[in-house]
């Protein structure tokens, strides 16, 4: 969804970009002043020309906006180099419109990143397989039935009613492998990154076991219901909540990670002077912004050199673009360079610096 969008530019800075939550009847009202504004706030004439042009594009989309289903959306335009992109999103955003040599991406890259999750209903007798992956739960192949025979022992010898009872207790665990299996096969088609159990807490010790040890590494849920009872609808809930736990349980290691690294002089740097450094070094692993943090600063559209003030680039002597958000484009370069971003929304020390990073290699000096 981002890689395309990330390759435009704009040379002479005319590169218009919108978010919008979808908001009817108000979405039109909410465009007009977010673009009035961006107009305002420059007033190069050239660029005022074309903002013109894009700004009367870009309202002529509401329509297309509020018949959408999508929660918001997204608008690159520049009529002087001929770019003109409609994205819907996938979750609601901050209402933002800038203007420069390049799209600005972080909305996108905040966007939290869909986890692809396993899901097994079970109990002894029947097993049912979904895949959940970004709001969407789809069901993997029918329901499997466990041929247990003959539930009542009554009269049985005692060595003929164990041997029965061995039967039932294997065709349950062959259900659970055949369940498993599909779900492995999802894994390897594109990892997953939970497994969440839904059925009965006596059953899950056992399900678990007759999964792949692949699937038994993930990080595991556990949904304790009668699954005669349980819908589609609980098991989104269930997933929803899950998921949201396991970012922040992420987001808080990555951060002691970083903190941890920094304090003791290793790869890893914190606040925005070294990591733009580290950034412009190429040297970034893992870029870490704590929430909204935003700063001012220049890009130089020619190498890509970022800075806080600098009218020349230092690197290549071009002139420089003043941005409203240099963290922005430095997530757009870590991306660039083959590093991942996380934006992280837990409180945590790192408020403190606004940004962190863990590095491919230690800075000199």
């Amino acid at each position: 969804m981002i890689d395309p969008i990330a390759k435009l530019r704009s040379p002479r800075g005319s590169l218009v970009s919108v978010y919008i939550n979808r908001q009817p009847p108000a979405t039109r009202a909410a465009l007009v002043d977010l673009l009035k504004g961006l107009r305002n706030s420059h007033s190069d004439f050239r660029l005022l020309k074309s903002l013109k042009a894009d700004t009367a594009r870009i309202v002529d989309m509401v329509g297309d906006i509020d018949s959408s289903n999508a929660p918001a959306v997204a608008i690159f335009a520049s009529s002087d180099d001929g770019i003109f992109e409609f994205l819907p999103l996938t979750h609601p955003v901050a209402d933002t419109a800038t203007l420069g040599p390049r799209p600005y991406l972080r909305p996108l890259r905040s966007q939290p990143r869909p986890m692809r999750v396993g899901v097994l209903v079970a109990d002894s007798t029947r097993a049912r397989t979904y895949l959940s992956s970004g709001g969407t739960l789809a069901e993997l192949g029918e329901e499997l039935i466990a041929d247990r025979g003959k539930e009542n022992y009554g009269g049985f010898s005692g060595y003929e009613e164990h041997r029965n009872r061995q039967r039932a207790e294997e065709a349950s665990k062959e259900m659970w492998r055949q369940a498993g299996r599909r779900l492995l096969e999802a894994h390897q088609d594109q990892p997953l990154e939970m497994m969440a159990l839904v059925g009965r807490d006596e059953d899950f010790d056992s399900i678990a076991a007759e999964l792949h040890p692949y699937l038994r590494e993930l990080p595991q849920a556990r949904l304790r219901v009668d699954i005669s009872t349980v819908t589609p609808t609980d098991l989104a809930r269930f997933i929803d909540e899950q998921t949201e736990e396991l970012r922040t349980r992420r987001a808080e290691e990555l951060i002691e990670r970083v903190l941890a690294e920094a304090a003791r002089g290793g790869e890893a740097v914190t606040g925005l002077k070294d990591v733009l450094e580290a950034v412009n070094a190429h040297a970034v692993d893992h870029l870490v912004v704590a929430g909204p943090f935003a700063k001012p600063g220049v890009i130089c559209d020619d190498c890509g050199w970022l800075g806080r003030s600098e009218e020349q680039c230092p690197v290549c002597e071009a002139d420089t673009f003043q941005i409203s958000d240099v963290v922005a484009a430095a997530m757009d370069a870590t991306v660039e360079a083959g590093g991942k971003v996380d934006v992280v929304t837990v409180a945590s020390p790192l408020d403190a610096d606004g940004v962190g990073a863990l590095l491919r290699f230690r800075l000199g000096g």
